[in-house]
């Protein structure tokens, strides 16, 4: 099973690793100034699924622009009845939503944090398809680049007496037919750019040209390197026909002569005898005795490689160690210094004569295909070199010489009109363009998709669920725009009308385009990118699928408004709403078109298995592959995964919501259930793991759902059942199975301390938009743990709240600190006031982790941090000692801050790698630290005495 942990292990980088030093203790945080901070939440507009700083975009009045703020519009009866149809008044009304997002990024930004980014979570774009009818246009197409001559392969014609030179060839020259020269190859550059190969073999010599080099029905003059030769024989008996043994390498015997013939098939034989006994060229077991010639480097096996043409130009006999193994078995004499060699062989001597062949170059007719159906009249078919435009002439009864032909389809055929240009009718290498008219379609079902900037129901919705046509938002209305000059309507009028709550000023009702006076732009691809660049747009984004190229005049009359979630009906040839008819009546996701704001209901477990499904993105079985599961849809931790932040509020649900799953119920229906294996808690700590082991020390915090029932009994139940379950244990698992995952002993991964569990109680705030709110305490808790500085544990500090909803016993601070949640306890001051403080800053990491306490988290991933920073520009330097000495030195300083700032008592670390991890690229620092642990009682003791 893949550790989720251990990914990417292609890639160079600094990773770290925590292990429990079995301390069983409480530890503290970091240095810092304000850590980062991602919350992940829901509103009403902005882009969804994707990190914003607040900073970066102008601040927290600019998130809430962009993202919708906390308050809604909405129409509420007055309960006064309408004087003259005596239906109930309205008015419209700001409301607060459903939305997590801006409300959690101001409660992080009252702690003093200064680095808050929003992520929203879910939300769906409303949409609709506007219609685009193609009118006659002029095209000109590129049809592709000439090709020239096809494969082809010439025999070579000279004197039989000879052979080929080892560089075969003069020169090519390319000539029309009247003579004059086209191009020439000289030499090598003649072998490279036109020819294949050439076959030397004696008797059979020819050359392969490279298709596309020439224009076919010219003529190539090939000059060859033809040598002719003159032979001569040698016998044993000759003078010549004795062999010299070469004394620095014995086993080759060098002859008087050089260039040994290889005709075999007129004779020319080589016979070899060592003190009078003829050795033949193999033994009985099929391996060469001897060869000619002294080296050869390309033979890899001399025992049974052929003869090569080096060795016999080089003369002489070598001997093998198949000669030397027969040696040794008494058949043939010894190769020693008395031994005598004689042969019988051919040589030659080789004079120099070029000779010429000449050949008609070959080709065939080329087809390219038309993307459309042209109008015969005007179509062309050209080229253009050094600006010159060359036309082709077509083939026809008067003319059935000319240069092409077209192939129409016949009726009701799916093959487009081809075009046919004959071989030769056009030079090598040029781009040949045709240039028609046609009236058909240039795209199946050209369309304009209009979708709203974001996601959010103020951009399209449907106020009476019931009722299809209660659809307001976003309108689209296009016009025959008719002048006087031009009574067609073919030139059409515009306008994007903008609901009331987008609208940036009284009088910026909608946004008008006339495509008459569009200079410039000329098609809907143009169009759609000239709207989306448009200043004044802040509604809709246009998207063009295929058929970009069309003209804009070809935007079809809407006949009327058509509002984003309308579909076009062919059959009724008008716009409706699109309904999703398998989808129940009731159910919001029956109009797939319309915008949603992408709020969830914590108590709906249909609802939390879809959230649980957009953080954790959607696994459906391998259907290649047995046993595995793939990723069908990214979750937001999968794109977060490389985003480096140091905190994450999870502020859409709580640890101990309930998530459900489907299954069959007794009926055979389908049915969701709660599933006990799942937890959002432990999901986030699996995302903090996986991205402090890639990318950045991580830490999650998220919070317990709310007691319902704020009476003592209901309190202490709920706390005795929140801390004598399961809840908040945390272990990695498999993220497609949610099978856990055991480390080399068996026993499984605890991840509890990459996130902190806010029980609280519920804290009340005030917000001057909002009012008076209790909200779960975990945003002011992250917060505060962002603006501590590395000596200072979250324990005991006190928190910017107006109250808490309820207060906790000492008995019940207890109970909940040992099952590692955070709780807050209001305290009275000297001075009388009262302040609300964090009772212990406790991670959920199991009891005996080293990691138990929030300090000691932070305080180990800021050493990390130093760690990676010092050893990260060794990346792809040298693994020598050296370097390790220097990256030593770099972290020992490093260290030496932290513990002179009290973060460290003490720290001892080694770097290391052995010889195979060195091959491999690794090197490996083993990390010892010694924290600053936080004081978390004073014990004090008080004696009477009757003086002192």
């Amino acid at each position: 099973m893949v550790n989720p942990l251990d990914r990417h292990e292609n890639l160079p980088g600094v990773r770290v690793e925590y292990e429990n030093g079995n301390l069983y203790s409480d530890q503290q945080n970091i240095n810092a100034n304000t850590k980062s901070i991602l919350i992940l939440g829901t509103a009403i507009d902005g882009p969804v699924g994707e990190p914003v700083s607040v900073q970066a975009i102008g601040g927290p009045k600019a998130a809430e622009r962009l993202f919708g703020g906390m308050l809604q519009k909405k129409e509420v009866e007055t309960g006064q009845p309408d004087p003259n149809t005596g239906a109930p008044v309205t008015q419209t009304v700001k409301v607060p939503h459903e939305g997590t997002l801006i409300r959690s990024m101001y409660e992080v930004l009252a702690a003093g944090n200064e680095d808050v980014r929003l992520m929203r979570v879910s939300g769906n774009q409303a949409k609709t398809e506007l219609v685009v009818h193609d009118i006659e246009k002029a095209l000109e197409q590129t049809l592709g680049v000439s090709g020239g001559n096809v494969s082809f392969s010439k025999r070579i014609e000279f004197g039989d007496t000879g052979r080929l030179s080892t560089s075969p060839i003069q020169h090519i020259r390319e000539k029309r037919e009247d003579g004059t020269l086209v191009k020439e190859f000289a030499g090598a550059v003649a072998i490279q750019n036109a020819v294949l190969s050439v076959d030397a073999t004696s008797g059979q010599e020819t050359v392969f040209f490279k298709p596309n080099v020439f224009r076919p029905g010219n003529k190539i003059e090939v000059q060859f390197n033809f040598n002719k030769r003159t032979y001569y024989e040698v016998l044993r008996s000759d003078e010549d026909g004795r062999l010299t043994q070469d004394p620095s390498k014995p086993n080759y015997f060098g002859s008087e002569h050089s260039f040994f013939s290889d005709d075999v098939a007129s004779g020319h034989t080589i016979n070899v005898y060592v003190n009078g006994i003829g050795i033949p060229q193999m033994s009985p077991n099929g391996q060469w005795l001897w060869r000619p010639g002294k080296e050869d480097p390309s033979i890899s096996n001399p025992l049974t490689d052929a003869y090569t043409a080096l060795e016999y130009e080089q003369g002489g006999i070598r001997f093998t160690e198949a000669y030397q193994v027969e040696v040794a078995n008494g058949t043939y004499p010894e190769l020693n210094s008395s031994a005598e060699v004689v042969a019988d062989y051919f040589y030659y001597d080789e004079v120099a004569l070029p000779t010429n062949n000449e050949y008609v170059v070959p080709g065939e007719d080329a087809t390219y295909t038309l993307d459309y159906l042209p109008k015969q009249e005007g179509f062309s078919v050209f080229y253009e070199i050094a600006g010159q435009k060359y036309e082709l002439t077509p083939r026809s009864t008067e003319n059935p010489n000319g240069d092409f032909s077209m192939i129409f389809p016949g009726e009701g055929s799916s093959v487009n009109t081809r075009v046919v240009i004959k071989a030769g009718s056009v030079p090598v290498g040029v781009t040949l363009k045709a240039s028609y008219a046609t009236n058909q379609t240039t795209s199946v079902n050209p369309k304009i998709i209009v979708e709203a900037a974001y996601a959010g129901e103020d951009y399209a919705k449907v106020k009476d669920i019931s009722n299809p046509d209660s659809i307001e938002g976003i309108a689209i209305d296009i016009r025959h725009d008719i002048t006087a000059e031009d009574p067609s309507g073919k030139e059409k009028i515009i306008h994007f009308i903008k609901p009331v709550n987008k609208r940036q000023s009284v009088r910026d009702e909608f946004i008008e385009y006339r495509t008459r006076d569009l200079k410039g732009i000329t098609n809907i691809g143009e169009f759609a990118n000239f709207v989306n660049n448009d200043s004044r747009n802040n509604i809709v984004r246009l998207v063009v699928p295929e058929g970009s190229t069309v003209p804009m005049q070809g935007i079809a009359a809407t006949n009327g408004l058509v509002y984003l979630g309308q579909k076009y009906n062919d059959a009724l040839g008008e716009y409706e709403t699109f309904v999703d008819l398998d989808k129940k009546v009731d159910d919001p996701k029956r109009y797939p078109w319309v915008g949603s704001n992408g709020f969830f209901d914590r108590n709906s477990l249909t609802s939390m298995m879809e959230l649980y499904e957009v953080l954790g993105g959607v696994f459906e079985p391998n259907p290649t592959a047995y046993d595995e599961y793939r990723l069908v849809k990214q979750g937001v931790y999968n794109k977060i995964e490389n985003y480096p932040v140091d905190s994450i509020v999870m502020a859409e649900a709580y640890i101990n919501t309930p998530i459900g799953r489907e299954t069959y119920g007794t009926n055979g229906q389908i049915v969701v259930v709660e599933d006990k294996f799942k937890n959002f808690a432990t999901q986030l700590a699996q995302h903090c793991a996986v991205a402090t082991a890639k990318v950045r020390e991580t830490i999650g915090f998220i919070g317990v759902e709310p007691v319902r029932n704020a009476s003592l009994l209901s309190i202490q139940e709920y706390i005795e059942e929140l801390a004598s379950s399961k809840v908040n244990d945390h272990y990695l698992y498999n993220d497609s199975t949610h099978e856990h995952i055991l480390n080399d002993e068996g026993d499984l991964i605890d991840i509890g301390h990459y996130i902190n569990v806010v029980f609280g109680p519920e804290v009340g705030l005030v917000n001057d938009k909002l009012g008076n709110y209790i909200t779960n305490g975990v945003s002011i808790y992250a917060g505060l743990n962002s603006v501590l500085p590395a000596e200072v544990a979250t324990t005991n500090k006190e928190i910017s709240v107006h109250g808490l909803r309820y207060h906790l016993s000492e008995s019940q601070h207890n109970l909940l600190a040992g099952a590692r949640f955070v709780t807050f306890d209001e305290r009275i001051a000297t001075n009388g006031t009262r302040q609300i403080k964090v009772k212990d800053g406790v991670t959920a990491g199991q009891p005996n982790s080293d990691y138990t306490r929030l300090s000691t988290v932070n305080i180990t991933h800021f050493t990390s941090q130093i760690v990676r920073s010092v050893a990260e520009p060794f990346i792809g330097m040298p693994n020598g000692l050296a370097q390790q000495n220097s990256m030593s030195t770099e972290i020992q300083a490093g260290l030496d801050r932290l513990k002179e700032n009290g973060v460290l008592q003490d720290f001892k670390f080694t770097i290391f790698t052995s010889p195979n991890e060195k091959v491999l690229g690794n090197a490996f620092i083993t990390l010892e630290i010694v924290p600053e642990f936080e004081t978390r009682r004073i014990h004090t003791s008080v004696a009477l005495r009757t003086s002192l």
